[in-house]
């Protein structure tokens, strides 16, 4: 059970740092961070789940359902959740806090955590520049680090600069592929970029080759690279569109927050086809 902080039970502010990934790639969450998180999962959790369900999952994290009010009112329960969550010593909050997120959607998690620059992975909050940090293993080391970039700038609110970075990282890839390879050129069209790069390279072909060495069925494995030739040449066309629109785009919304980080994703998945070719 939690034993719950009083006046008397002071600390200094540096304690409150603690490793977020068991480990790996570890940084510290400070007390802000801590209750920033807390807040917003538990907002999300007390309206998603019904009242017998918040007391569920509040309970096998450790909260002390005996001062939750027992009446069925969100305007009861709630406050009360949230005052004792306030209460707790910002390592205790840091040991419930990952459980709670086990009663939501992956998605509405993560979706909710981007904009507070992290993410939920394997039970830990995991920053977004660590995520993009292990992909970076599975792309061309310039791609690795625009990549990056964009995620820094996503995790500061800087969405259209996120964008930029993002749409920027496949420029770059392409752009020294045709350098390297001497395919003249490169056109305006960032489509068509990406595509005459991935055709020139025979990208497609050799990963189909690759599938069937590995025991796939040939017509399974011409099937995939169909369809993943099909879903680069959509997400190089959604990031022209995307680049082409910034201007258009005046405040805030979480969508185009989702957008961002889903641009970005897009951006590393074409670039991860060039690893090993610039």
């Amino acid at each position: 059970m939690i034993r719950w902080a009083t006046r008397s039970d002071k600390r200094r502010t540096r304690d409150y740092l603690a490793q977020v990934d068991g480990g790996k790639n570890s940084v510290p969450l400070s007390e802000d961070e801590v209750r920033v998180i807390g807040n917003a999962v538990i907002a999300e959790l007390t309206e998603q789940l019904s009242i017998p369900r918040i007391r569920q999952a509040v309970g096998r994290a450790g909260f002390d359902t005996a001062r939750i009010p027992g009446e069925d009112r969100r305007a009861s329960v709630v406050p009360a959740i949230q005052r004792l969550y306030g209460e707790m010593f910002p390592d205790q909050q840091l040991r419930v806090l990952p459980i709670l997120p086990g009663h939501l959607n992956p998605e509405v998690v993560n979706n909710l955590l981007r904009p507070h620059g992290y993410t939920f992975v394997d039970g830990n909050f995991v920053p977004l520049a660590a995520v993009d940090a292990r992909e970076g293993r599975f792309m061309p080391p310039s791609s690795a680090e625009q990549i990056s970039t964009a995620f820094d700038r996503l995790s500061v609110g800087d969405e259209d600069g996120a964008i930029a970075a993002a749409c920027s990282t496949v420029d770059t890839a392409t752009v020294a592929a045709y350098e390297k390879y001497n395919m003249g050129q490169p056109p305006d069209s960032f489509q068509a970029k990406v595509n005459t790069v991935m055709a020139r390279l025979k990208v497609y072909e050799e990963i189909e080759g690759d599938l069937v060495q590995l025991g796939v069925r040939p017509e399974n494995a011409k099937e995939i690279v169909s369809e993943l030739n099909e879903t680069t040449k959509h997400a190089a066309n959604a990031l022209q569109v995307i680049r082409r629109t910034l201007g258009d785009v005046h405040g805030k919304k979480p969508a185009y927050t989702r957008l961002t980080c889903d641009a970005i994703k897009w951006a590393s998945a074409i670039c991860g086809l060039l690893e090993g070719k610039v």
